[in-house]
């Protein structure tokens, strides 16, 4: 029998930020002190995405399977049911468990970490049902304040990662430029090879390492077949890839979408200099002229640039990537702030309001109650099969 009160994470299990930083927060915190830990890891089957593969230290790690044929009422009531009917805290990173408390009220208290612009558009959606939002940029915290300052619940919480040890080491040779991430179009995983091919035509010769897996990987491999200043390399765990990105200088990151990412962190956890695209939220507030250099979207000729100004300045290359570390050692430690997250979870009776409601549809014409899910999965198999 559970004496603690209870706190349930709800996690796609995909690899990526939103996993690792889930699981630093459970993980570095003293949340078991007072919580019975459940982590919910809801996978769809059919996806191709890559697992996440690191260990949650938990109590409990609930494998939540669905097919996106299934009947979606359906769905959502057996994860209703995982999610289950104690008292606590509930953490939302999705939009499935926010239907699923939608449709099958809870009696926890509703986390939502708003992680980027998608977690912003279903705090709008599913307003009825969050108790407090936990945002990782200032940005986003005061858009949800200005809806309502009297009564949202918005709280600003930094990203935290894991330090790793580090001496600063002053590079007088060939520049080790390290990207991770998904490699999916959205990275801008592409655009790397032509800033390589800019810097050879200058004859800047760099040292590359790609890490990561996604459906772009083969597409990459083809890219730079005839390149022999490139590596592939996809690590299992976490502390793999930490320990792959410390032996670099710059970190590069030509996306087209992000909210606050943990790999530009974790960069400056390794002393890394970030040149990262200039998106809105976390990336400006981050970095700042002493820590990086943030470049228009989609510029290739001025990440270029930027790589060729630390290539010709390593005095300016080594002094940024001490002051990279101390901010993360200042700012992001995932010992300091894990337990922030801890702080509000204590909170939680007192958070906890009185929803209203709101109707909104869920899934499609077969997504009834009415409707056995053996039936609509049948059909929709059907369906599959002939188009």
């Amino acid at each position: 029998m559970k004496t603690k009160s209870v706190c349930v994470f709800v996690i796609e299990n995909k690899l990526g930020g939103v996993a690792y930083m889930n699981l630093n927060i459970i993980n570095n915190t003293t949340l078991g002190d007072t919580f019975y830990k459940r982590v919910i890891l809801v996978d769809e089957v059919s996806a191709t995405t890559e697992r996440f593969k690191d260990e949650f230290t938990v109590e409990e790690v609930v494998h939540f399977k669905y097919h996106i044929h299934e009947n979606k009422y359906a769905v959502l009531k057996r994860l209703s049911n995982c999610i289950g009917e104690e008292e606590g805290v509930l953490v939302c990173n999705d939009g499935l468990e926010m239907e699923a408390i939608h449709l099958f009220p809870t009696p926890k208290t509703v986390y939502q970490i708003i992680h980027d612009f998608y977690n912003l558009k279903l705090a709008v959606k599913y307003s009825s049902v969050v108790d407090v939002y936990l945002t990782h940029t200032e940005l986003f915290r005061d858009v949800l304040l200005s809806a309502d300052p009297a009564t949202i619940k918005s709280i600003f919480l930094p990203h935290g990662v894991a330090l790793q040890t580090w001496e600063p080491k002053n590079n007088w040779g060939k520049l080790k430029i390290v990207f991770t991430g998904r490699l999916v179009e959205g990275k801008g995983v592409r655009d790397l090879f032509l800033i390589n091919q800019i810097l050879k035509a200058q004859n800047i010769i760099t040292e590359w390492t790609i890490i990561g897996r996604g459906p772009l990987e083969s597409i990459l491999k083809e890219q730079w077949l005839q390149e022999d200043n490139i590596r592939f390399i996809s690590p299992d765990t976490n502390k793999q890839v930490l320990s792959e990105m410390s032996r670099h200088d710059l970190f590069v990151l030509p996306t087209r979408f992000e909210g606050s990412p943990v790999t530009v962190l974790e960069a400056l956890s390794c002393g890394l200099v970030p040149i990262v695209s200039d998106l809105p939220a976390g990336i400006k507030e981050i970095i700042t002229p002493n820590i990086g250099k943030r470049v228009k979207v989609g510029d290739i000729a001025a990440f270029a640039d930027a790589i060729i100004y630390f290539h010709k300045n390593r005095q300016v290359l080594f002094d940024t990537q001490q002051n990279c570390r101390l901010l993360a050692e200042s700012n992001f430690n995932i010992k300091n702030t894990s337990n922030k997250y801890l702080e509000e979870f204590l909170k939680y009776k007192t958070y906890k309001k009185q929803n209203n409601i709101a109707v909104i549809k869920v899934g499609f014409r077969l997504d009834q109650p009415w409707l056995p899910n053996w039936i609509v999965k049948g059909i929709r198999n059907q369906k599959s099969i002939f188009k």
